[in-house]
């Protein structure tokens, strides 16, 4: 029977058919050129160079996968579980986090693409209560989108597998936020990620786990 898997668990040690669904989420777009970028050595330095990637590149020619091959590769300095969640949240690539410790991303973005998230400019805030940022909750991953009722009352507060759109105030994200905590979830604070658009920050609305994402101008 396998072991459950931890944050202490070594990457090298998962199995091939795991390693071969995270695969399938990082392998498109390239999303194992970034995670390879954001792999580090003790002293800080990059692991991977652009020779390395190269070499990982052109193993797409030969049919093999890219991310499984950096994962074995990066898994012989026993890197562990942990690492590898805690890099795929920076990123955002947070489906296939999930899949390896799913208590360690909230339930809310496992099925958000960074680009739907609730989003807040940097830059002149709304201070008025017209101004209003769109908010859906999201379902489990195992869940299909179902269209909501266009009957169906209005319903302020947010339930798991909710999928109507509510609006929520500059002041009310920034309550939910903890006033955008930069620090990250790891040591009590709020920051879940960061990506080319904004960061994504974790928050509770009626006992509801939602991502918000700050955008950048």
């Amino acid at each position: 029977m396998n072991k459950p898997i931890t944050p202490s668990t070594y990457v090298r040690n998962l199995n091939v058919g795991l390693i071969r669904k995270l695969s399938d989420f990082i392998d498109p777009q390239e999303g194992w050129k970034k995670l390879a970028v954001a792999i580090k050595k003790p002293s800080g330095d990059d692991r991977y160079n652009q020779f390395h990637i190269r070499r990982f590149e052109a193993l797409i020619q030969t049919g093999k996968s890219p991310t499984s091959e950096l994962l074995f590769d990066w898994g012989t300095t026993n890197c562990t579980v942990g690492d590898l969640v805690d890099l795929l949240v920076q990123n955002e690539f947070f489906a296939p986090a999930s899949l390896l410790l799913p208590d360690a991303v909230p339930q809310i973005v496992n099925t958000l693409p960074s680009r739907e998230a609730v989003t807040v400019p940097q830059k002149q805030m709304p201070f008025s209560e017209r101004d209003r940022i769109s908010v859906i909750p999201m379902q489990n991953l195992e869940q299909n989108y179902v269209p909501p009722d266009s009957t169906s009352p209005e319903n302020k507060g947010l339930e798991v597998g909710d999928t109507r759109f509510h609006s929520f105030s500059f002041y009310e994200l920034k309550s939910v936020t903890n006033d955008f905590d930069e620090r990250p979830i790891s040591v009590g604070g709020n920051k879940m990620g960061e990506g080319g658009f904004g960061v994504v920050y974790k928050g509770y609305v009626n006992n509801t786990t939602v991502a918000v994402k700050k955008l950048e101008n």
